[in-house]
């Protein structure tokens, strides 16, 4: 017999779940907190994407926090593509991330020179497939999850680095009531002086459609001038959007924004996400392990 007071620590769970709109077979990964025996808690949930990469990390984090009582408990779900290897998402992210703002670069997306990396079926969309990338999420994951898993409904948050931090805006801009907690990590909204993200951020201002949100929003300190990711301009197109974001004092929208020193573009991930996950969640009344 369990003690009430011990906890337990789930299983990961993963899904394969078919998107017959995109054509797209997606792995969905789940993280459960620490749950007490015989509890009936429920909790809010954060999905994640670029999962094949970003999974693993985010699961050590959040538990750490959760139990450390910095955060309150969550569920953490990550949206990938089938298989083990962590670059399985390099090439397909390219179609489900970019919006219809998101300018075509010549040359992607590129084939993988990585084994087992799946492309852009000859007869796919290979760009701009966000819209019908957001509809998989809100209209197929978000039930299966709320009807698998022990949720708050309606308590989402999302969290995204890069691509993935520009698609969340797009979210954010074009369907806010999908998630009511953005974690923004390093966004490509520009690329070679065009700010296509800058440029949705102003017709939705524009607009004076509500915005009833909490977003975070970071960049590391060095990623201006990296070769490979210099022409995104990352860092100044970030103070653009934050300005034009302050200027606009959206009374609903709740906005903070911060640069992390010294970090690169591969290296800034855990702390936007630990950073970013204690803003939206923390701190919890309790470590849930803590004597009474």
């Amino acid at each position: 017999m369990k003690s009430e007071k011990q906890f337990y620590v789930p299983s990961v769970r993963t899904h394969l779940i078919e998107c017959q709109t995109i054509g797209q077979v997606f792995q969905i990964q789940v993280m459960q907190p620490l749950m007490k025996y015989g509890s009936e808690e429920r909790f809010p949930v954060l999905y994640l994407t670029d999962a094949n990469l970003s999974f693993d990390f985010a699961k050590g984090i959040s538990h750490c926090l959760q139990s450390a009582g910095q955060v309150r408990r969550f569920i953490l779900v990550g949206i990938g593509y089938p298989g083990d290897n962590p670059f399985a998402g390099s090439v397909l992210r390219c179609r489900d991330m970019t919006s219809k703002w998101f300018p075509e670069i010549p040359g992607l997306p590129r084939s993988s020179p990585i084994a087992d990396v799946d492309g852009i079926d000859a007869n796919g969309k290979n760009w701009g497939g966000a819209r019908e990338f957001l509809a998989f999420i809100r209209d197929q994951l978000v039930a299966f999850i709320d009807t698998t898993y022990p949720t708050i409904a309606g308590d989402r948050a999302y969290f995204g680095h890069s691509l993935g931090g520009g698609f969340g805006l797009h979210a954010l801009f074009s369907d806010a009531a999908i998630f009511g907690k953005y974690v923004i990590s390093s966004p490509g909204i520009c690329y070679d002086g065009d700010q296509y993200g800058i440029r949705e951020a102003q017709e939705f201002i524009a607009s004076g459609r509500p915005l009833n949100a909490h977003l975070v929003m970071s960049v590391g300190e060095e990623e201006e001038f990296e070769r490979d990711v210099g022409r995104a301009q990352l860092v100044s197109s970030f103070y653009r959007l934050a300005a034009l974001l302050r200027a606009s004092s959206i009374p609903t929208l709740k906005f903070s924004c911060y640069v992390i020193p010294e970090a690169t573009h591969v290296s800034v991930w855990p702390s936007a996400f630990s950073n970013g996950v204690q803003a939206i969640y923390g701190p919890a009344d309790s470590s849930p392990t803590a004597a009474p």
